[in-house]
């Protein structure tokens, strides 16, 4: 018999504050290309607690920060670039891209003026650019490109200095965005409005290439200043930003001031929106339309609103000009101003916002929080007039607060000297409030896994929810183990109190039980190679190994596969027509059984298991078998297409553990802790991050799967009360 080296025994992993896991991304502003600042991933969050503070850093944070492969980047007016470990804080290394500019330029607040807009991430070549400001004989703003891979080495330095740009009267504010093949750089005047100044956009090419013609607005003072910077369809990769900040002689002709502008991938103007009154009530008043970012809900519909406190329903296909909105009264009829934030005109909202159906959520300047309740097949919302009546909802009365994101059911604000609120983001009810903390003028919480993350002047500060478990219900004898072949379809099986299998099915809306029968002395385990297909893999009273499988109609009569088995089964498969089931042998190693789409086979794999295998395929040739050591620790057998591997994961596991995939090469690995909690490790396809407690009482060995299509694992678990009960958790 091939035994596994044995480490010595590990203790258990501490457990964090955190309910959440270290995964979950969030690579630029507000999570997606239009800026909608929702991540629809997660469950709900029952309740949320107070995490880790980092370690001051050498500078104000005013960007949002960023996240990804486990690992939160934020970046300071001193030009420096932070990564901090997702689970704790820790800082892994931090990067300044040169000296920040501390004077000179003709009017402003800020000092020094480094990285002051938010950051974006290149997952495909694992880099983050940043725009900063560097001081020098000729002072000037950069693009740079850190290799996330090598401590945040610069690969990409590019000079910012179109023909006409004064970088005196000129700021950096707004988010970056990433697309095309470019990094777009929006550019407003510094506060003051200093000098005759315009709205900018650069397209810096992500090859080094020089940048192609920038656009620049028609009219001076016409800046994109918003710290929402400019968003981008996916559909076409086009570019939308809104304009604002009148000055004296910007005001007098249409030339996209007050607007919302769609620019080609190279910038090119290809169309505009300016309001009916955009001159008086405006551009002449400095009301920008511009003081916040575009919102795009959907390739057919744009939100915009700006500090005059109206609110537009656009089409981004076809912007139509002055007066040329979907929503409100859409010429040829009488303009009339559809309010956001309670009638008030004068700095009403700024920033950026956030969508999840059917809200967009708006910050109202010394207002609170407000939904909007939009009507996307009428192209229409709630206006929040005087009354801001149903079904528009408010909350945080005079508070002012930063640009709301969406996560877990709820809506995420933070106020300077209030610290962060959380809003049940169906009914507006606070749910959470942490003690009281200070951020920068529009600083906007990210989340990630479950985590939250604020800016807070020279830190960061993260919470964690703690998301709600569902009840399915039923009385088992068994953990559950589940199989997926659809977004909307997923089945768990498990054993009943008569000791037959029975199979859970979730169909999207709701929950169906059919009972397959047979006589079953362990845990199931299941798997799907593609859409109606299902296997289903048990331990019969015979100790041998039973397999039923189902094309989604019909299930096929029992088959059985012999052996002499002393655990219950796990499946994988790793394509159409192929299985690989894993058990114990009575020598108490781990043996394979695999079906190559004609015959049965069993090899040996070795070692010797005190638990259910747990297994998981993150590709073709990527297997990864879990198990609990003689020493009580986690094992990872790994197959990558030729010969297995051994890694020793550490802890001490109170149950046998299960596994999910929801990225090639990315694995989460769950099991109970000696305190009958759930626990969890996610691997990043190079690395393993570090133990993250979930929670609860649970009573066996837990059943995980990705539904197919999507990120988000579901966890199932037997629970003292003997039901199944199902939470989420984010996929690495």
């Amino acid at each position: 018999m091939l035994a596994v080296a044995v480490a010595p025994s590990a203790a258990r992993p501490a457990p964090h504050a955190a309910a959440a896991a270290s995964n979950g991304t969030w690579t630029e502003y507000h999570r997606d290309d239009g800026h909608t600042g929702n991540d629809p991933t997660l469950g709900t969050a029952s309740s949320v607690s107070t995490g880790w503070t980092s370690a001051t850093l050498d500078g104000e944070v005013y960007a949002e920060p960023l996240i990804y492969n486990g690992v939160v980047y934020t970046a300071t007016l001193q030009n420096t670039v932070y990564a901090l470990r997702q689970s704790d804080g820790t800082e892994l290394w931090h990067r300044n891209v040169g000296p920040p500019q501390t004077g000179g330029w003709q009017c402003g607040n800020i000092n020094p003026t480094g990285i002051l807009g938010t950051p974006v991430i290149d997952v495909a070549a694992n880099r983050i650019y940043v725009a900063a400001e560097i001081t020098g004989t000729t002072p000037a703003y950069h693009l740079f490109g850190l290799d996330l891979a090598n401590l945040g080495t610069i690969v990409l330095n590019t000079t910012i200095a179109p023909t006409g740009f004064d970088w005196t009267i000129q700021q950096e504010r707004g988010a970056l965005a990433l697309a095309n093949g470019f990094v777009y750089v929006p550019f407003g005047g510094r506060i003051g409005d200093c000098g005759s100044y315009n709205g900018w956009v650069v397209a810096v090419p992500t090859s080094g290439a020089p940048p192609p013609n920038p656009y620049k607005t028609a009219d001076s003072g016409s800046g994109l200043w918003s710290a929402g910077g400019v968003v981008v369809d996916d559909a076409t990769g086009n570019v939308f930003g809104a304009t604002g900040n009148g000055v004296t002689g910007g005001c007098l002709t249409i030339g996209q001031n007050d607007a919302v502008v769609r620019l080609s991938p190279t910038l090119a103007l290809q169309d505009y929106f300016m309001p009916f009154d955009w001159q008086n009530n405006w551009c002449n008043n400095d009301q920008d339309l511009g003081s916040a970012a575009p919102l795009l809900i959907n390739p057919n519909l744009l939100f915009q609103a700006g500090k005059r406190g109206g609110g537009f329903l656009l089409n981004p296909n076809s912007l139509g000009g002055v007066d040329g909105q979907l929503f409100p009264t859409p010429k040829p009829a009488t303009y009339a101003q559809a309010d956001v934030c309670f009638g008030n005109t004068n700095d009403a909202t700024f920033a950026s916002f956030a969508y999840a159906a059917p809200y967009v959520y708006v910050e109202c300047d010394g207002q609170g929080l407000v939904a909007l309740s939009v009507n996307t097949s009428t192209s229409s919302f709630s206006v929040c007039d005087a009354t801001c009546a149903a079904p528009d909802w408010s909350a945080g009365g005079a508070t002012t607060f930063g640009p709301p994101i969406v996560a877990g059911g709820a809506v995420w604000v933070a106020n300077d000297g209030g610290g962060l609120y959380a809003f049940n983001a169906s009914t507006g009810a606070q749910i959470f409030h942490s003690a009281g903390f200070g951020i920068n003028r529009f600083v906007t919480p990210a989340e990630a896994g479950g985590q939250v993350f604020v800016p807070s002047h020279r830190v960061i500060r993260s919470f964690n929810m703690n998301l709600a478990w569902t009840r399915v219900g039923g009385v088992i004898t068994s953990g559950p183990d589940a199989s997926s072949w659809g977004a909307a379809r997923t089945d768990v099986f498990e054993r009943g109190s008569e000791g037959g299998l029975w199979d859970a099915t979730w169909n999207g809306a709701s929950w169906a039980w059919t009972f397959l029968g047979g006589v079953i002395n362990a845990d199931p385990g299941a798997v799907s190679w593609g859409p109606n297909r299902i296997d289903v893999f048990v331990r019969g009273i015979d100790n041998a190994l039973w397999h039923r499988s189902s094309d989604g109609v019909t299930w096929a009569p029992w088959e059985k596969l012999g052996g002499v088995i002393t655990s219950g089964p796990d499946a994988v498969s790793t394509g159409v027509g192929l299985l690989d089931v894993f058990v114990r042998g009575t020598e108490g190693g781990i043996w394979r059984v695999s079906w190559n789409g004609t015959t049965w086979s069993w090899t040996f794999v070795g070692g010797v298991i005190t638990s259910d295998p747990g297994a998981v395929a993150s590709g073709s040739n990527r297997i990864d078998v879990f198990v609990r050591g003689t020493e009580g620790g986690l094992w990872d057998a790994t197959w990558n297409g030729a010969a297995w591997s051994w890694t020793f994961l550490g802890g001490v596991l109170a149950s046998g553990p299960d596994a999910a995939s929801c990225t090639a090469g990315h694995v989460d690995v769950f099991l109970l802790g000696t305190d009958m909690g759930l626990w969890h490790r996610g691997f990043t396809g190079s690395t393993w991050g570090p133990w993250q407690f979930i929670g609860g009482q649970w009573s066996s060995d837990p059943g995980a799967v990705c539904p197919t299509g999507t990120t988000n694992v579901s966890v199932f678990e037997q629970g003292v009360d003997y039901a199944i009960w199902t939470g989420p958790a984010a996929g690495s």
